[in-house]
């Protein structure tokens, strides 16, 4: 898009930058008012949003009848929105999947229908010849296990005719016969299954047809969903393919390690949970994940979808792989509260910045829409700061009144689509250690199941760390794609895409115990060629590429040491930090922990990180010298029962966060700075390199040219700029290279003399 184009959808947004519109449907009970339904489609379109995505109301149950009604309703939104230009989408609503689960259990068909892991534990003594049938569902392992000599036995070889004929022997033993069954305690399909997902998304479709078939792929373009994940009881969510898709992956066979998955001890239990866990979360992505995008592609549909709590630390458990999940529709989630989704945009926006996709998806104001308006926008401008560039919105009658907020988000996406993400620090997603910290049960449960996060799981605190005390903006990256889609030359990192290039000067590795060993080589070579590294609390000593003889494990560590040092990597010593440098530049500090989150979770404090940031003397892409600085503590990460209870969802300190993300484009740099605290920044903003710069407000349409002066800092020139942002509002700097000529360029050793005098430290309590 060049400068003229977006101008010009900046000043008169066209739908395809529109938002979309959450419409919550009347209930079934009540009469079919043909009136209502097109009363909401103008209302869709009288508030700005550029399509309408219809959804049941919670708890909506849908018979024959129901489904009749709803077939009408669709009749009616498709044509009144075909009539007004409009876009309408498909939501497989939890109605709906429970009808066609029912239906099919009604035909004897259970096919579809979610699988559950489920282990039968069998007492017995020592010398008992145990003679007892196994149940009737598919057997995924069968084994004795000793705790006392930590020792576990396959049993598989002792079935004759679905029976299992064993003596025991010396030793205390238990024998586990791991299942996978029906989950009968929901009426849900098989998400971990690519041909049952994709046969239910079909028949969900076919109970629309004939009525959806003219308008589908024009009209009807959107696939919608949301909570996907592993939800089934205690989130044992599990699948029959599991041990065949796990054999290929990594050439043996896991139905020894399952007691391992339920806390059995081993030496080498968190590299089995690792890859088994792995293997799970692969199953989402190349389940339903797979099934969705293959469908919509076939339609000539956009997808739009949403995990089922991706601001969550501890993502394994609960949904397996929360970035390479996000693949195919990177999308951020905003629920129950302001502020709660906060942490769900920098792993979606890593999806779409590492795996090179467009957009950046997000949902916002599920189950909280009739908040005040004014929290709406902060959060709205929270999400948009930290990468998202399109949204599906809940709204409230407020919101709804006018088409105000909506015409500031089209303008807001119009901007940040498109055009690669800049930032200088990558942080490693520390997936493989999160898996390893898995562990399921069997235990009645009710309502909806958080996990426990692990203690040194201390990730999302290092981003809010970089973003809200640093003041920088970071890429997180996945280990696969370092190892796929990255090289390292001459001390800087490269993101190798076709069009989100990027390039990082600083790698930030949170606490990690297992890591990718293409990954720990590639952290080695950029720190031999003289790039930064900094790690917070565990340093890794194992590789994720399992081996029994532990020589990739040796590797690691060793290159640890080469990295870090050997005082990093030694358990007898203990300082605030260690500080190692080769000749070529390369610097690598270690930071243990110096604090607890609010969860209970180590973490290093956010001060500390700013810190070591600074020590390196790395031109940063932007500095907000004025910012207020705040000390998070951890309660951004907190599940919701704690989040509400602490009290975050009413009151935030400071009110909210000063943010920032950088586009580049063919034709200029697009910078949105968004400020949500309570306080007005009046103040400068240093942007590296020599712009010439436009002010574009997205709240008014209104664009106009700034003063700028230039200066070099560490090096580099950049353009200082005065940046004027009241309470809850936001801006973009849309700027073009400066011809600067051979005019003389101050040069300043510090920008702390540029320190408002009013920028505050701020910390959550």
């Amino acid at each position: 898009m060049n400068y003229d184009k977006r101008r010009a959808l900046f000043e008169e947004p066209d739908n395809a930058h529109r938002p979309m519109y959450y419409y919550e449907l009347p209930p079934l009970a009540g009469p079919y008012e043909e009136a209502v339904l097109c009363h909401a489609v103008e209302s869709c379109q009288r508030c700005g949003c550029g399509a309408i995505i219809p959804q049941l109301p919670a708890g909506t149950e849908l018979d024959a009848e129901g489904i009749g009604w709803l077939r009408e309703a669709y009749a009616v939104l498709l044509r009144e929105a075909e009539r007004l230009r409009l876009k309408v989408g498909l939501y497989l609503d939890p109605a709906l999947e429970h009808a066609v689960i029912r239906m099919l259990d009604g035909l004897g068909d259970n096919g579809m229908r979610a699988k559950l892991l489920e282990c039968k534990e069998y007492l017995c003594r020592a010398g008992e010849t145990v003679k007892r049938k196994l149940h009737d569902a598919p057997l995924l392992s069968l084994v004795a296990v000793s705790e006392e000599y930590g020792e576990v036995i396959d049993l598989r070889s002792f079935v004759s005719d679905g029976t299992l004929v064993y003596e025991v022997p010396k030793g205390n033993w238990i024998i586990h016969e791991y299942l996978a069954v029906d989950d009968t305690d929901r009426e849900a399909a098989n998400f971990l299954s690519y041909e049952a997902s994709y046969n239910y998304i079909c028949a969900v479709f076919s109970l629309f047809s004939g009525v959806i078939d003219p308008y589908l792929g024009k009209t009807l373009s959107i696939l919608s969903y949301s909570g996907i994940g592993f939800n089934g009881k205690n989130r044992r969510s599990w699948d029959v393919s599991f041990n065949t898709l796990f054999e290929k992956r990594f050439g043996f066979d896991p139905a020894v390690h399952y007691p391992v998955l339920f806390g059995f001890d081993i030496p080498d239990a968190a590299h089995v949970k690792a890859v088994m866990m792995k293997i799970r979360a692969s199953m989402i992505q190349h389940g339903f994940m797979q099934a969705a995008r293959d469908f919509a592609d076939r339609y000539g549909l956009e997808i739009f979808g949403n995990l089922s709590e991706p601001k969550s630390t501890a993502c394994s458990w609960l949904m397996g792989d929360t970035m390479l999940n996000n693949i195919y529709s990177p999308c951020a989630l905003f629920d129950k509260a302001y502020l709660y989704g906060t942490n769900s945009v920098k792993i979606a926006a890593g999806a779409a910045y590492n795996f090179d996709t467009d957009t950046v998806n997000g949902e916002l104001f599920r189950n909280y829409a009739k908040r005040d308006k004014g929290r709406l926008y902060k959060d709205a401008m929270n999400a948009y700061a930290r990468g998202v560039n399109r949204t599906a919105l809940h709204l409230s009658e407020e919101l709804a009144a006018d088409s105000e907020f909506c015409d500031f988000t089209a303008r807001v996406q119009t901007m940040l689509r498109g055009g690669r993400h800049v930032a200088d620090i990558a942080m490693l997603y520390p997936i493989y250690t999160l898996h390893s910290k898995v562990c399921l049960y069997s235990y009645p449960a009710e309502g909806y199941e958080y996990p426990a996060t692990p203690s040194a799981a201390d990730y999302m605190t290092v981003i809010n760390a970089i973003s809200l005390y640093a003041g920088h903006d970071l890429t997180v990256l996945h280990p696969v794609a370092m190892n796929e889609r990255c090289h390292t030359e001459g001390g800087v990192l490269y993101l190798d895409n076709k069009k989100n290039k990027e390039r990082f000067r600083v790698v930030v590795l949170p606490a990690t115990e297992i890591i990718s060993l293409g990954n720990m080589r590639m952290l080695k070579k950029f720190f031999d060629e003289g790039g930064k590294i900094l790690a917070t609390g565990i340093l890794p000593d194992k590789a994720f590429e399992y081996d029994k003889e532990g020589e990739n494990d040796r590797e690691v560590q060793q290159l640890a040491k080469e990295i870090f040092g050997e005082d990093a990597c030694s358990p007898r010593i203990l300082k605030r930090y260690c500080h190692h440098k080769n000749e070529r530049g390369g610097e690598a500090i270690f930071l243990y922990f110096n604090a607890s989150a609010i969860d209970g979770t180590r973490m290093t404090k956010g001060s500390t990180i700013n810190e070591a940031l600074n020590s390196f003397g790395v031109p940063f892409d932007i500095y907000i010298p004025g910012m207020q600085r705040l000390e998070c503590t951890g309660a951004l990460n907190a599940i919701y029962p704690e989040f509400h209870n602490v009290g975050l969802d009413l009151s935030f300190p400071g009110g909210g966060m000063l943010s920032h993300i950088h586009k580049a484009t063919d034709d200029g740099d697009i910078y949105y700075f968004s400020n949500t605290t309570d306080e007005e920044y009046n103040h400068h903003v240093l942007l590296r390199g020599a712009h010439r710069v436009e002010k574009w407000d997205p709240h008014t349409g209104e664009i106009g040219s700034m003063k700028q002066r230039f200066l070099r800092y560490r090096g580099e020139i950049y353009t200082n700029v005065r940046l004027s942002l009241p309470p809850s509002k936001s801006a973009f700097f849309h700027t073009v290279p400066a011809d600067i000529g051979n005019s003389p360029i101050q040069e300043v050793e510090s920008i702390d003399r540029l320190q408002s005098e009013h920028a505050a430290l701020m910390s959550e309590f």
